[in-house]
Order: C-alpha cells, then structure tokens, then sequence
C-alpha cells in the first residue's frame, strides 16, 4: 500500500520488469547489461526513489520485528524474523529500489545525444542513502533475532546478493553515464574547435590564451566533477573521477591529433592543455593530472625549433614514451616537411 500510494502520488504506472525475487533479479541484470544502449525512456529526471517511503517501509518492519520477538516462541523466532526480513527484501529492495535502477538505466541516453539529461548520478546518491538505512535496519533489528541460529548465514547471504546485484546495475548506469558526458564533450569540441585556431591565416595577430571550445569543455567537465563529488561517498568518488578523467584525456589527446599546427597553432593548442591540465586539478587524482602533465609535453614538440627536437624528445617527461607517439605529435606540425623533421625519428 505504502509503495503504490507513492507512485499514484506521481502518476506513475509501474512498468513490469519481472516477478521478483534473487533469481529473477540476476536474470533482469543480465539482460539489462545485454541490452543495446539504443533502448530508453524518457523519465524527465525523475528517480521513483524516495526516502519518505523507505523510511515508512523501515519503520513498519521495525515495528514487525519488535511483535515477532514478543510474541514468537524461541524455537520460531528466527524462522519469523527471517520470513519479515524477505518481505522488507521483496518490496524495499526489489520493487522500489530495483525499479528504480532498471528505470534509471533505461533513462540513460544514447552516448550521442546532444544536451543530455545526466540524472542518473541522483539514481545513484539516492540508492546510497537508503542502502545505508537498508544495513542500519539489518544491524540494528534483525541481527539480534538470529545471531545465534543457522537463520543467520542465510540472511547474510541474502544481503549480500542483493546489494552485489544493485551494486552491478549502479556501475553498469555510471558508465554508461560517464560515455554520455564524454559524448557531451565531443559535441562542444565538434561545434566549437575551428581549423583556423591552430593555424590562423595571420601569424602576427593571434591573442594567446585559449580556444572557445576548451573554455566551454573545461566549464562543462567542472559541472560534472562537482556532481560526481555530489553524488558519491568514500572510495567510489576517487574511483569514478579516475574512470572519467582517463576518457577526457583520451578525448583530447584523440581531438589534438585532428589538426595541423602553424607555430603559433602550436602556442595556441599548448595554452589549451594549460588550461584542460588545470582542469584536470580538480579531480585530485594524481593519474589524471600525470596524463595532462604529459599531454602538456607532448604539445611543446608543436613548436620547438626544430634543431631542439631531439634534446626536448629525450627530456625527462617524455623520455620514456614510444618512439611513435612522440612522431605522431610531431607529424602535426605544418612544417614536418618543409624542415624535414621525420629525419629525427629514422
């Protein structure tokens, strides 16, 4: 009753993704992690968690704890205990919280769609919030009724199924989240970045400081790590701005090699990476900002002369890179002919 008033609240018709239980659950998962990304809903930003429903459901499952044990005979208590605790598990966990989560995934756009609605990250701070209450309620209620009877590993076990099969379709919707903030990205740089940036047809009348598109890219990327920090708790913030900052330098690094560098292009493109760098700062994750460091070297090949090629491939940044990356952003540069500079790498 509880969770049907919720949803009529929200004019809501429940979508059948199955008839519950672990089993079913597992099987949901992996046909939802075998699903092509094409298939989603519209859920207008709305994440069909709430905490006032849980904490209904919670309080109402206390108070069935709190009969069982007075009214149970002993050799009952923990067969009684663990009976409420399936039902807490059934509707808790499985229809509102799972239903959430297929929802959420389903909501998760395409990798190119443009001005994505990011909102699963609410999915997920949400979901975290009640997991929390969720074990408090374990600890606290049940635990006591079973700790001494075989009832207990099962309920263990159950709890741990539960939460490892939630914790799988959270991370399957996080990366997929992460690929739409990516494709973002790709957008802005596709719509923004001009071939004349990095090689402006006047030489002498450039003002150095930074394009368009990496000013728009960085604003975007500050947005989501604001978010990322927002919705996430403990390790898993590190471990996500990981993931995301290994596909942004991805991105970029992909995007520079795009071009043709006039010199000034070059001092054009190494300002960009400053500023993607500095960007990269907020992360607070040393990989990432190791990745920009180097990107930042890389750049510097753009437009050294060409006489200090050499010595500058051999300095301590990019001294232990492959031979053919170090060619490749050398390439770039629109006089690689004229100066004949492939000769630095025969």
């Amino acid at each position: 009753m509880i969770l049907q008033r919720y949803y009529d609240s929200k004019n809501h018709q429940k979508r059948s993704i199955g008839t519950g239980g672990i089993q079913d659950l597992k099987e949901r998962i992996r046909q939802r992690t075998n699903l092509p990304l094409g298939l989603s809903i519209d859920t207008h930003g709305e994440t069909f968690l709430s905490q006032e429903v849980v904490v209904n459901l919670l309080q109402e499952t206390k108070q069935a704890f709190e009969r069982c044990h007075r009214l149970s005979d002993p050799s009952d208590l923990p067969r009684n205990a663990f009976r409420i605790f399936t039902i807490l598990v059934e509707f808790l966990c499985i229809e509102h919280i799972d239903y959430a989560l297929e929802t959420g995934l389903a909501g998760i756009p395409s990798s190119d769609s443009r001005n994505a609605n990011l909102y699963f990250l609410d999915v997920v701070q949400q979901a975290n919030t009640i997991f929390h209450l969720f074990d408090k309620q374990f600890n606290d209620h049940l635990m006591p009724l079973i700790s001494s009877s075989p009832k207990l590993s099962e309920c263990l076990q159950k709890k741990k199924e539960i939460i490892e099969q939630m914790e799988m379709k959270l991370d399957t919707g996080i990366d997929r989240t992460l690929n739409c903030m990516i494709g973002q990205m790709k957008h802005i740089l596709a719509a923004e970045q001009k071939k004349t940036d990095f090689k402006p047809e006047d030489e002498n009348n450039v003002l150095i400081q930074y394009t368009n598109a990496c000013v728009k890219v960085c604003a975007y990327v500050r947005k989501q790590v604001e978010k990322i920090k927002n919705s996430m708790d403990g390790k898993n913030v590190d471990t996500v701005l990981m993931e995301l900052g290994v596909r942004f330098h991805r991105l970029i690094y992909e995007h520079l090699q795009q071009y043709s560098y006039s010199c000034m292009g070059g001092m054009l493109a190494i300002c960009d990476v400053a500023e993607y760098r500095k960007c990269a700062k907020d992360f607070k994750i040393p990989l990432v900002l190791q990745l920009f460091d180097t990107l930042h070297a890389l750049c510097n090949l753009l437009v050294v002369a060409p006489d200090n090629l050499k010595q500058v491939c051999s300095g301590e940044q990019l001294a232990n890179l492959d031979k053919n990356i170090l060619h490749s952003f050398v390439q770039l540069r629109a006089d690689y002919r004229s100066a004949r500079l492939a000769r630095h790498f025969s």
